[in-house]
């Protein structure tokens, strides 16, 4: 197993042997596997355990042995406990998702304060099969289906050659011990159904079933990019900004197969729903308009008009096109430039944030930040309260409502001016073109 995992990670260029890794180390089988492949390995790699405090002895014990296990294979460990229902009842969260959410925030933390490059997560094929029939199961759209990434943002999962039934096999031939979650028995979650009632079925029928979904997620996973960048540059084709308002050429959508769901794909994110779409598209009464709770589309004879609600309109909010310019807002001055070739960013520089403008749709918008904006801050998986960040950045109440949202014209955050920007909108090697923006009282 191992060389077809140094193999793996070689083949797909996850990481080196010389990159500075954080294991997440649960103490169960799979987390345990790749504990023990790093080590042979000669991989440098440290491991952080959470004690979520949820199953009394048992989380300690797992804490105890992940611990001994680190020492008995000098390999640097960090653990923390969470004192996770109390956390859960004030924060009105569930249990899994308050977890989770605690425990990527602290692995963030870890990485960013002992210069770690990747995280890696246990995750394997045998969990990709299983979240993609959960996602079918709900009814997901092609994003569901494309299973756990293999790797996204500085989050790699080396697992994904193999299944959990080898990753068995593995540990009992190597004399490797781990510790069973009992929670793992019940079948009160909806993975632990499908993990004992149906892959056992499905395994029966094809043997590969595990190998067949995951080849299956990455050719999904590469279609979804290859539609994202087909819709987006046909709809770029199609819509003109004029004053704040989106204008969406009809001859251009009645020229395509499928225009509902081309239309509400890209409208979905301003809060349209498909019966909204669909009403708009079929009535030919110019004036018809239907709403969101921010915007409303108004049909006209060649276009439809995509604007904000007066109400909205009513607060704070300044329209940035595809140039450089002054702004004013919130007492403030906001100065945006587009720099091109060369440009080499100063990330020193106090108040100013570097956006990346090759994947940016404009024109995009300034305002106030908002109770319920969320955001992906720069090397996090998931999302984060803006009302959340201002308390970890100990920003004073008093200052606090003047804090400036960029925000995409498709509602996606940006920036939290000047203190964060968005994980999917950081400069990377091969950027082009790059947004600076500068914030200064007025």
């Amino acid at each position: 197993m191992l060389q077809r995992f140094e193999n793996f990670i070689s083949k797909n260029s996850l990481f080196n042997k010389e990159q500075a890794l954080l294991l997440g180390l649960s103490g169960g089988a799979d987390s345990i596997c790749l504990f023990h492949l790093l080590q042979k390995g000669g991989f440098n790699f440290s491991v952080a355990h959470c004690n979520f405090q949820l199953r009394g002895e048992e989380s300690n014990g797992d804490e105890k042995f992940v611990l001994e296990l680190a020492e008995r294979y000098k390999v640097k460990v960090f653990s923390i406990r969470f004192d996770t229902k109390a956390v859960s009842l004030k924060e009105k969260k569930g249990i899994q998702e308050l977890a989770r959410d605690l425990r990527y925030k602290w692995f963030k933390d870890l990485m960013k304060q002992h210069h770690f490059e990747y995280l890696l997560t246990a995750h394997h094929q045998t969990d990709n099969l299983e979240t993609m029939l959960i996602n079918a199961l709900r009814g997901t759209g092609i994003k569901g289906l494309h299973g756990i990434p293999l790797n996204e943002s500085n989050i790699v999962r080396p697992l994904m050659f193999t299944k959990r039934d080898e990753i068995l096999a593995y540990l009992s031939k190597n004399g490797h011990t781990y510790r069973e979650d009992s929670s793992n028995a019940s079948d009160y979650y909806l993975r632990n159904q499908i993990r004992h009632s149906v892959l056992p079925e499905l395994n029966k029928v094809q043997p590969e079933a595990e190998q067949r979904f995951f080849e299956t997620s990455q050719k999904v996973k590469a279609f979804e990019l290859m539609c994202e960048s087909i819709i987006k540059e046909k709809w770029e084709g199609m819509i003109e900004s004029m004053d704040g308002n989106l204008k969406i050429d009809l001859n251009a959508l009645n020229k395509l197969e499928y225009q509902a769901l081309f239309l509400f794909n890209n409208l979905q994110s301003y809060g349209f729903s498909w019966p909204q779409i669909e009403d708009i598209l079929n009535v030919s009464q110019i004036g018809k308009k239907v709403i969101s709770n921010e915007y409303e589309l108004i049909k006209e004879r060649d276009f439809l008009q995509l604007q904000l609600l007066e109400s909205v309109l009513d607060s704070e909010l300044v329209i940035v096109n595809k140039e450089d310019n002054v702004f004013k807002i919130g007492g403030q001055s906001i100065e945006i430039h587009i720099h091109n070739n060369n440009f080499k960013p100063d990330f020193t520089q106090k108040d100013t944030l570097f956006i990346n403008v090759d994947n940016l749709s404009f024109p995009l918008s300034l305002r106030l930040w908002q109770d319920g904006d969320r955001i992906r801050p720069l090397g996090m998986e998931g999302y984060k309260k803006v009302s959340d960040i201002l308390t970890d950045k100990k920003v004073e109440n008093s200052k606090r409502p003047s804090f400036i949202i960029v925000q995409q014209y498709d509602k996606e955050l940006i920036a939290l001016l000047p203190l964060v920007i968005s994980e999917n909108h950081k400069i990377e090697a091969n950027t082009k073109s790059i947004l600076s923006i500068s914030i200064n009282m007025a």
